[in-house]
Formats: structure tokens, C-alpha cells, sequence
């Protein structure tokens, strides 16, 4: 979504491949986002079958509710574990992508070696933020469940009803396509925001060591679900260390978690 380094004067040549490398890295993102999503998907729909399992080899009463309460739990609670430790790996990736991203310029110029490393500080605070989302996703997701299996017993209705609700599939209207949506969500904008902060620290490093003003540009994904305020700033050019104004609010780069959710959130 944004486009990094003052560049201006490039000889044809050296920016036509600076142009090649940063098209092959943006390729790379988008693969890695999707790759990461899908396993995400993978690893809840293997819980949604365990809990639609459990419901199908547990007698329907409501003597058995807490047994499958418990079963629920450990399902999903199980798939939170798995999910975060895949995407802090994840995370991890694109640190060094935005990283990888932001010394496409530096080295087109000849100073990348000149650049300390960034302090991986702003790392490991998303990762734990990322747990956290993961952690409310999950129980949630819990509660929500568990409160339509007692619906479903409570009520009598029978256990392909109740699956129905909870979920046959991650597509269908259900409780589970609502989770599928918000894991989707954590994972495209946490790794988003990521690959972003990584470049934007990384240059701000690198305009303290080479003693140039270094640009960014607010590119606009293009994208048909755009947001409308960010396709109006399309274009906007400032200082490595001055922030874009987009919707009304300042941001150092697309995802800033200094915005709010609505300008934020799936960013990219």
C-alpha cells in the first residue's frame, strides 16, 4: 500500500530494478498472507469437526450439557494454541519482509550495510498483542458455542439442528464462519501492520545514519473494497518521520495501531 524511499534521479536502470525487486517482495506478501489465513482456516475447521464429533457420539440431554461444555473448550482452546503459536512465526516473517522491503532502496542507493539492525522491541510487543486477540477469539468463541448447545437441549431441538447453527462448515451462516471471519481479520491485519512498522522503523534508522531526508508515498491498494479516505490520499508524499493524514487521522504508515480500528483494521 505504500511505496518507500526518496528516489528521484535513479538512473533508468538502477530503477528498473529496484521496480523488479520490490514487485517480487510485494508477491511474496501477498503469497505468505494467504498461505497464513488458510492455515488458520485449516486449524479451526479441524476443531469444528472435534466439537461437531463429540455432539454426534454424546447422548442429547441435558445431563450431558457439561460434558460437552468441556468438550468445546478443549477444542477451541487447543486451536488457540496452535493458531498463535503459527502466527507469531508468522509475524516474525514479515518483520524481516518489511525489514527486506525498506533495503530495496537502501542498497539501489549503496548504503544498506551503513544501517544498523532495528530493534526487534516493537516485535515481540505485536506478538503478544496478537495473542491477545487470539485469547479473546477463542473464548468467544467458546461461549458463543456453548450457549447454543444449551439452546439446543434446553429447547429440544435435535443435534443436526444445533450443528446447524454452530456450524457444518465454515461458509454457511453459523456461529464458526463468524469466528472464520474474525481469524481472517486478526491474520491480515496483524501481519500487515507488521510488514509496515518494520519498514518504517528500519528507515527512520536509516535517515539517522546517511544523513538524507528519506520519503514515503501513500499508495492505495487499488482494490474495489478500498476505503474511500484512503484512496482520496492516494499519492500523498511526506517525510520518513512526518505522518500521512488519512480519514482525518495522522498515520506513520498503513495499519499505525495509533489510528482507530475503522482506518485500520484489514488495512491493505
Amino acid at each position: 500500500m505504500t511505496f518507500w524511499g526518496d528516489l528521484r534521479g535513479m538512473a533508468s536502470a538502477r530503477e528498473s530494478e529496484f521496480k523488479k525487486k520490490m514487485k517480487a517482495l510485494m508477491s511474496e506478501v501477498d503469497r505468505l498472507g494467504d498461505e497464513s489465513v488458510k492455515r488458520s482456516l485449516t486449524l479451526l475447521n479441524a476443531a469444528r469437526k472435534e466439537i461437531a464429533a463429540q455432539i454426534a457420539s454424546t447422548e442429547w440431554d441435558a445431563y450431558y450439557l457439561p460434558k460437552l461444555k468441556e468438550a468445546v473448550e478443549r477444542a477451541m482452546i487447543e486451536f488457540g494454541e496452535k493458531y498463535g503459536v503459527d502466527l507469531r512465526t508468522v509475524l516474525a516473517d514479515f518483520w524481516d519482509l518489511g525489514i527486506a522491503r525498506a533495503n530495496i532502496p537502501l542498497e539501489t542507493l549503496g548504503v544498506e550495510t551503513m544501517v544498523p539492525s532495528v530493534n526487534i522491541k516493537a516485535l515481540e510487543i505485536a506478538q503478544g498483542y496478537s495473542s491477545d486477540l487470539i485469547g479473546n477469539l477463542s473464548r468467544d468463541a467458546i461461549k458463543k458455542i456453548n450457549e447454543a448447545l444449551a439452546d439446543g437441549i434446553l429447547g429440544q431441538k435435535t443435534p443436526f439442528e444445533v450443528m446447524k447453527a454452530i456450524g457444518k462448515n465454515l461458509d454457511d451462516p453459523s456461529v464458526f464462519k463468524s469466528i472464520a471471519a474474525r481469524a481472517e481479520v486478526i491474520t491480515r491485519t496483524e501481519t500487515g501492520r507488521i510488514f509496515e512498522m518494520a519498514t518504517q522503523l528500519r528507515l527512520e534508522e536509516a535517515e539517522k545514519i546517511i544523513g538524507k531526508k528519506i520519503q514515503k508515498q501513500w499508495q492505495s491498494s487499488g482494490k474495489p473494497t478500498g476505503r474511500p479516505y484512503h484512496q482520496a490520499v492516494d499519492g500523498q508524499i511526506r517525510d520518513i518521520d512526518e505522518p500521512f493524514e488519512v480519514g482525518g487521522e495522522r498515520l506513520m504508515y498503513p495499519g499505525d495501531p495509533s489510528g482507530s480500528a475503522w482506518n485500520t483494521i484489514n488495512c491493505g
